[in-house]
């Protein structure tokens, strides 16, 4: 039997009742919307936010609606529901067929409650002042008002039964679902375990998982068992990086193979699935925002035809049905049983899946390379204006709508405030302008628009989030022609903490998530949440590590070329393989290099640069995936072949890591050190050896990825022998102190065995 049914008045009549278009969303609208209810409310004597509420059958199914009226006067006669609206430059000439119908839904649910013949309806038109500017009024009977209500609520119940229908066989098809695997490897079940009790208990899980436990089947599996049993209703696996969202596809698609029935969806960016040479999404601009919600229901039926929501497979359904492939994979993640994609999906305000993350739906969150994470949420929680951004945007608006429009004015007092100190600072002006502006923009169209009002409504929430907050910092620098405005998020640990605390469960997994209980703290984790360490499945003597103390502190470095140059060549001929050194910038990378061709000239070499099309990573992965050919890799500590790179076997067999990472001293940097000596007594090592070390401990999981490798790492700096950052090294990695470029060689050598001696 079909499970009851709960929806609001406003969902179900938009499940049938829409806009037609894809219209850019307006906060400023928003605002003023809100404005003209409260305005409109105050000004009259009916009851306002009348709450309302209806349980009867439709179908062989129970179904409970409720809402809010705008406002009710229950001594009218009949008695009167008004719905308030948002009127525009436009007067409408008669009510919107929607407004209508949520006033209609309202007028049965108050005639079934009250037992009475009829309800007058009242669609009102206002100004954000509240000031009417136009309404309509029609009285229906309450036959009337039953037949509008059940017109909307059988094709709703239709589609949820058929939703249903669909569940029932996924739910069937998960609970004879074995393990995607012969065999669990080792600490592979303890985790599958740990991370259903999160889930059945609606906590959070922060677990390591070294290299190799196989930790996308091991979350992703107990996952899927949870939903057959109903402690949740969706999972999202969230990656940092678009390159990570391979693996859960590769395990739902093994699951598949061995009968799993589950509609798996990949999200990506709008930039990334737009077909247009613009990304403009407006009617007058994008055929296909132009009546994409009339053509998406016929869309979604072939959807449901298919388990597997690629991208290709989305972008093939919206060029057959002329949909924006974006706002289509949306639509289809709220149906969608696995969604795989972006952090910012989640926690950034900006983006987030409003649709999703706030509907009591149950949704559990598996969140991969979680060590990631803290950064990323400062970021999406900060916000940034600048001057020469502002004064290229007026420039161009100053083009498009003249040098003395309204618009390019508004630009005026922002520009102002960080230009030049005229006057005392004060928070409130900065935040003043920025709307300001920002209401100005509206529906403005000139090049860059669309960015610029996307940064500034950021920077504004940023803003008013970081009121009375010591999580937040201002700095406000103003200087002719340079001048910006930043407000930085130093702590993210309540909002993180805030935005799972309604979910079914929360999963933080990394190899590098160290020190657990730290980064548990950081990522929004209680005492009642969980931490599990597990060790490495590989046996240890697969790996040696070699440690030699050179000083690569910035002020050192022009000292350690040439010892950090003969020791990576020493490593490299030890055997001649696949072999990749890791270092702390792209501007020490190419000092050593210059070192390294000087002292070694018949080294191969590739060389990371800055900036790496998707493209240009490809052709870089395939000098190590494309032949056996012995080759000598440069890369750069944190960046993308440092991380989230799987190359097995001969395909690396040595790395090597100078420095410990440490991130450069900045502006910010010592605002965040003092904010975690605050709230964590650890200041030093919040701001830079967890992070620096976690850097590390990614880059060398590069080595290890199988039972069969083979790999030993070169760890270059004399701080790798200090307690602080030792004790942040993986268990499975036994230090081996070496004095000389010599004992590099030689160690390395004595540990290949019968590889072939070659002389440094």
């Amino acid at each position: 039997m079909m499970k009851p049914l709960n929806v609001s008045v406003r969902a179900l009549v938009g499940f049938s009742l829409f806009p037609p278009d894809i219209m850019p969303v307006s906060s400023r609208l928003m605002a003023e919307g809100r404005a003209g209810h409260m305005a409109r409310q105050a000004k009259s004597q009916a009851r306002a936010e009348a709450a309302l509420r209806w349980t009867g059958e439709c179908g062989g199914v129970e179904v409970l609606v409720q809402g809010r009226m705008d406002l009710y006067d229950p001594a009218a006669s009949p008695p009167l529901i008004e719905e308030i609206k948002l009127t525009g430059d436009i007067l409408p000439q008669e009510a919107s067929p929607e407004h209508l119908a949520q006033a209609a839904c309202y007028g049965f649910m108050l005639c079934e409650k009250e037992d009475i013949p009829a309800a007058a309806l009242r669609v009102s038109y206002v100004t954000a002042a509240g000031e009417e500017k136009a309404a309509f009024y029609k009285e229906m009977s309450r036959e009337e008002l039953r037949a509008r209500f059940y017109e909307l609520l059988i094709p709703y119940v239709r589609w949820q039964a058929r939703l249903e229908a669909l569940r029932e066989a996924r739910d069937a098809s998960i609970i004879s679902l074995p393990f995607p695997y012969p065999d669990y490897r080792p600490g592979q079940k303890e985790m599958a375990a740990q991370a259903y009790t999160a889930i059945a208990r609606r906590k959070r899980l922060f677990a390591v998982m070294p290299t190799g436990t196989g930790k996308s089947a091991a979350v992703l599996y107990p996952a899927v068992k949870a939903l057959a049993q109903g402690l949740c209703n969706q999972v999202f696996y969230l990656t940092a990086r678009g390159t990570q969202r391979l693996a859960p596809r590769k395990e739902l698609d093994r699951m598949a193979e061995k009968g799993l029935k589950a509609f798996g969806l990949t999200l990506y960016a709008r930039e990334k699935l737009c077909p247009m040479e613009e990304v403009r999404c407006h009617p007058d601009h994008c055929p296909r925002a132009k009546g994409h919600y009339l053509r998406l229901g016929e869309a979604l039926e072939e959807a449901l035809g298919t388990y597997r929501w690629e991208r290709e497979e989305v972008v093939a359904m919206a060029d057959a049905h002329t949909l924006c492939p974006f706002e289509f994979s949306l639509s289809l993640c709220e149906i969608a049983d696995v969604v795989t994609g972006d952090y910012n999906y989640a926690f950034d305000p900006r983006v987030r899946l409003i649709r999703v993350f706030d509907m009591p739906r149950g949704v559990a969150l598996l969140v991969d390379e979680a060590h990631n994470l803290a950064d990323r949420a400062r970021d999406m929680l900060s916000g940034e204006l600048s001057l020469p951004r502002l004064a290229s945007a007026r420039r161009e608006a100053g083009k498009a709508y003249g040098r003395g429009s309204a618009l390019y004015k508004a630009f005026t007092p922002l520009i102002r405030l960080l230009d030049k100190a005229e006057a005392a600072f004060l928070p409130d002006r900065l935040e003043a302008a920025s709307g300001a502006l920002i209401d100005a923009l509206g529906g403005s169209r000139f090049p860059g628009v669309g960015d610029l009002a996307r940064e500034l409504i950021a920077f504004l929430q940023a803003l008013r989030r970081g009121v009375d907050n010591e999580d937040y910092h201002l700095l406000w620098e103003p200087r002719p022609r340079s001048g910006q405005a930043r407000i930085i998020n130093l702590n993210p640990a309540p909002y993180l903490r805030e935005m799972t605390a309604r979910l079914a469960g929360s999963v933080y997994f990394s190899a590098t998530l160290q020190p657990l209980r730290a980064m548990s703290g950081l990522l929004g984790g209680d005492k009642e949440d969980a931490c599990l360490a597990l060790p490495s499945p590989f046996p240890r003597e697969h790996l040696l590590t070699l440690q030699y103390a050179v000083n690569t502190r910035y002020k050192a470095r022009e000292g350690s070329l040439i010892p950090a140059a003969r020791a990576i060549a020493a490593l490299y001929k030890a055997r001649p393989g696949k072999v990749i050194a890791y270092f702390p910038s792209f501007a020490y990378m190419r000092r050593v290099m210059e070192a390294i061709e000087a002292e070694a000239p018949n080294i191969p070499l590739v060389v990371q640069a800055p900036g790496m099309d998707e493209t240009a990573r490809e052709d870089f992965l395939s000098r190590f995936t494309g032949d056996n050919q012995p080759l000598l890799g440069l890369c750069v500590l944190g960046g993308v072949f440092a991380e989230g790179v799987d190359l097995p076997g001969e395909q690396l067999i040595a790395a090597a890591i100078l420095g410990v990472g440490l991130p450069q001293v900045n502006q910010e940097r010592p605002l965040y050190q003092a904010r975690m000596e605050e709230a964590f007594q650890d200041g030093f090592g919040f701001a830079y050896r967890y992070p620096g070390m976690q850097k590390v401990c990614q880059a060398a999981g590069r080595l290890i990825r199988s039972e069969n490798d083979r790999g030993v790492l070169l760890l270059m700096d004399d701080r790798f022998t200090q307690r602080g950052y030792l004790e942040l090294l993986p268990e499975h990695i036994a230090m081996n102190r070496v004095h000389s470029i010599e004992d590099i060689h030689d160690a390395a050598r004595d540990f290949w065995g019968d590889a072939p001696k070659e002389e440094p």
